[in-house]
């Protein structure tokens, strides 16, 4: 079989969980760079999934991950990815797999992860984003779904569930960088305090407030 991002970023996370550092002593980190680099496209700054495979937004996030994991992430691995990640975001507020598409659950999630690794995800038009994300929650089920007017299904509580963290994360660092604070300075907020601030931050986007 061809080499290919999805096994590969599976293989090193399987690594770290049942080894840490020590189990990924492994991983030939340099061919892995490599190979990395093979896979990025250096028009779009997106990744193929393997050798003149499929180029997605999948490729991203594995391709990012297993770079971080392995801690060989680099300013070269990364170059054009914020602006491949912005052009897959749709007028929805999703994420898409490829630009011009539909926005999707899991390439939303892999979009934003991608982004939140490298510290960028607040680059992102997050209040379309959250807009998307909480109108894919079905009030029959209580799932999610993954595309606008699809039925629920059960992966999806974790590609839409587990887009909110980061997307608060994203938020904090926005709103940090919009006061002039340092990235990381201690902050005491509850969480009900955290998304009131919130509310009043997309309300005074909205020019509704």
């Amino acid at each position: 079989h061809l080499p290919h991002l999805a096994p590969t970023y599976a293989s090193i996370a399987s690594l770290l969980i049942v080894g840490g550092e020590e189990a990924l002593s492994v991983v030939d980190r340099g061919a892995l760079y490599a190979f990395l680099l093979r896979q990025r496209d250096g028009e779009t700054g997106g990744f193929r999934m393997h050798e003149d495979g499929e180029l997605d937004m999948r490729g991203a996030y594995c391709a990012i991950a297993s770079a971080s994991m392995c801690q060989i992430l680099t300013p070269q691995l990364t170059e054009g990815l914020v602006e491949y990640v912005k052009s897959c975001q749709t007028w929805e507020g999703g994420i898409a797999g490829e630009p011009g598409l539909e926005a999707h659950g899991g390439y939303s999630y892999c979009g934003l992860a991608a982004l939140s690794i490298i510290g960028k995800a607040q680059e992102l038009e997050l209040v379309r984003l959250i807009d998307w994300l909480v109108h894919r929650q079905m009030g029959l089920e209580g799932g999610f779904c993954g595309r606008t007017n699809k039925l629920v299904d059960s992966c999806y509580s974790f590609w839409q569930g587990a887009a909110f963290p980061l997307v608060k994360e994203a938020l904090r660092i926005k709103k940090i960088q919009r006061e002039g604070k340092a990235v990381g300075e201690a902050e005491t907020e509850t969480v009900g305090e955290f998304l009131c601030s919130q509310l009043e931050t997309v309300l005074l986007e909205r020019d509704l407030f």
